[in-house]
Order: structure tokens, then C-alpha cells, then sequence
């Protein structure tokens, strides 16, 4: 399925929608602290690369992870629920 395009600002990220894989809060301890990072996977998008050895394009896929700071676990569970609902307003207009 093709999502249509959808450009959406919130908490200061501005995302498409269409591209995106999934929202998760890092699994990762900084600090010694609960984490603080809220994890936007893109989906996966093929790219081709030169090799040096054979000169041939090869195909490998790439999934772009962006990594959203806020200031506490809190905040951003916070966040990651809210974009949680604009993210299903999205899909559910998309039917």
C-alpha cells in the first residue's frame, strides 16, 4: 500500500508520516537513567553502492533511525503516545 504524503510538526519534530516504520522509546540506560529518547524508524529504502572492486552497483536497504531527546522518561512517553494518536488518525484516513 502507497501512503499518500503527509508532513506533520509536533514537539518540534517535523515528520512524513507515509515513511515512517515505527515510534519507540530507546532501549538504552543514559546515565544510569531511565531513557529519555524517543526513536523514529523510517522504512526501509533501498540504495546502491559503487563497488570499488567489481564496478557494479550493488543493492543494500537502509533504515533511517532518528533520535528525539526530551528532558524525562516521562516527557517522553508522553510524546510517544501523542504521536502514537496523530500517527493513527493518519493510517485510519488513509482507508
Amino acid at each position: 500500500m502507497n501512503n499518500k504524503a503527509a508532513i506533520i510538526t509536533h514537539a518540534g519534530l517535523m515528520l512524513d508520516l507515509a515513511q515512517i516504520k515505527c515510534f519507540k522509546l530507546s532501549p538504552f540506560l543514559l546515565d544510569g537513567n531511565d531513557t529519555r529518547q524517543l526513536l523514529v524508524e523510517y522504512k526501509t529504502r533501498p540504495v546502491y553502492v559503487l563497488h570499488p572492486g567489481t564496478k557494479q552497483w550493488d543493492k543494500e536497504s537502509l533504515a533511517d533511525v532518528i533520535a528525539y531527546d526530551f528532558p524525562s522518561h516521562e516527557s517522553a512517553q508522553a510524546y510517544l503516545s501523542e504521536w502514537k494518536e496523530i500517527w493513527q488518525d493518519y493510517l485510519d484516513g488513509q482507508e
